[in-house]
């Protein structure tokens, strides 16, 4: 993964990259600015975008997610500086305007207030630039569906379920979407879609000793690699871990799921399809 510039006074050590999939896989501890309570920043690159030049994330570990905080390590410098290193005590924000996350913000006031025009760019340039964020992809879907763009909705809402789910699970909405999505001539052969309109894939997890979605999943990852998709496959490869991972051992047992062999499966195959194992710096 590409390392911030040599010139940061911050250097984040190889031992802080997580392995996944909370925090997610690639995430690499920051501790400045640490609020010591289990939560932290850290520099985070999507996957597949490892060349280039990572945000900076903050982790909400009980809620098992992570927010878009800066665009760079930069603007995380500068905001600790204004802030004399201290920002939990003096709560100065800086401004980040091109940022994903400010982008969004600033599409939804626009919605909000009836501009929804203007809301549109804004949503495109959001997940062109950090396109793992569901809720960024869903607002879009939702904004080309009012203008009758039916195949960029699909897509929209497409890329939402395929987020990474550690930035938050899709909306049930997504799949409400994708169902209608189906018979859109370029998704009829997309594993994802398919399965929700034949085979009932939905986001229900948790408090069930069997549950159909893990299988079906699983079979859309390997569609995925088949169709030669492979950004598609390690996303929702990811996003099974980061679901399965919280349920019970009996229940992962009943599946045969291993965390450690995860994460050595998910290495290699980033390393076998992107050249990067996403657990070293370059």
């Amino acid at each position: 993964m590409k390392l911030i510039p040599r010139s940061s006074d911050i250097s984040p050590g190889i031992d802080g990259i997580c392995p996944g999939p909370f925090p997610p896989n690639g995430f690499t501890v920051l501790t400045d600015a640490a609020y010591g309570n289990g939560d932290c920043f850290g520099l985070y690159w999507p996957i597949g975008q490892e060349h280039k030049l990572p945000i900076v994330c903050e982790t909400y570990h009980d809620e098992w997610r992570i927010v878009p905080a800066f665009s760079s390590i930069k603007k995380f410098e500068e905001w600790l500086e204004v802030n004399d290193d201290d920002p939990h005590e003096n709560g100065i924000s800086i401004e980040d305007q091109d940022f994903a996350a400010n982008l969004f913000r600033v599409a939804r006031k626009c919605l909000s207030t009836g501009r929804l025009d203007d809301a549109l760019p804004l949503l495109q340039r959001a997940t062109e630039q950090l396109p793992e964020v569901s809720e960024y992809w869903l607002a879009l879907a939702i904004q080309y569906r009012r203008c009758k763009k039916t195949e960029a909705a699909a897509q929209a809402a497409l890329n939402a379920y395929l987020g990474n789910w550690a930035f938050g699970v899709p909306d049930n909405k997504v799949i409400h979407l994708l169902s209608q999505a189906a018979d859109v001539p370029n998704f009829q052969d997309d594993p994802v879609i398919q399965c929700i309109k034949e085979q009932g894939l939905d986001l229900s997890f948790g408090g069930t000793k069997e549950n159909n979605n893990y299988p079906l999943m699983q079979m859309c990852v390997d569609t995925y690699f088949a169709q030669r998709k492979p950004l598609q496959a390690l996303t929702l490869l990811h996003n099974y871990a980061w679901i399965m991972s919280s349920e019970t051992t009996a229940f992962q047992e009943r599946y045969d799921f291993n965390i450690d062999e995860w994460r050595a499966k998910f290495r290699q195959l980033c390393l076998e399809y992107f050249g990067d194992s996403r657990t070293q710096f370059t």
